[in-house]
């Protein structure tokens, strides 16, 4: 999806005279700062509103899905690829990779500097704090932090998850 995206020869809208009801016209898309790299390009499912902070780095080797209106810190890493332990399976660049989907839900907030693994699912409203790698599941309206993540607290929200 991402490569569809990136590759649009689509021409924009022209311009409105009022900038406020030019500016609405994006208001609902994704929003990415630049530079950032997506290994694939075709895995990354990105939801309305999303904001991708700088030098963010996408795996994609399998789907990475990201809910609306989820932010991203600089410096976000989502890892869904891997390679075998074993160094005689790996063998440098002509082994295999593999991986596992990494969902990320609705609302979040993920810190600077924050490495998600493979087979991740953050759950909706989520934050996990700067620095953190998360290597397991974190359910909805929860804090996570440190190397690994573990859960800090819940979020008290009037959302309903």
């Amino acid at each position: 999806m991402w490569r569809d995206i990136a590759d649009d020869k689509t021409p924009l809208p022209p311009k409105l005279d009022d900038p406020a009801a030019d500016e609405a016209l994006f208001e609902q898309e994704p929003w990415v700062e630049s530079p950032v790299h997506i290994d694939y390009g075709f895995n990354v499912k990105l939801g309305a509103g999303v904001f991708v902070n700088f030098n963010c780095v996408f795996i994609d080797t399998c789907p990475i899905t990201v809910g609306a209106r989820t932010l991203f810190g600089p410096n976000v890493s989502l890892f869904s690829g891997t390679h075998p332990l074993d160094p005689a399976l790996r063998n440098g660049t002509e082994g295999p990779e593999t991986g596992k989907p990494i969902v990320i839900g609705e609302d979040c907030w993920l810190g600077g500097n924050v490495t998600v693994l493979p087979g991740v699912t953050i759950g909706r409203g989520v934050t996990i704090g700067a620095g953190s790698v998360v290597t397991k599941d974190v359910p909805a309206f929860y804090v996570a932090a440190g190397n690994p993540a573990r859960i800090i607290r819940r979020i008290e929200t009037t959302m309903k998850e």
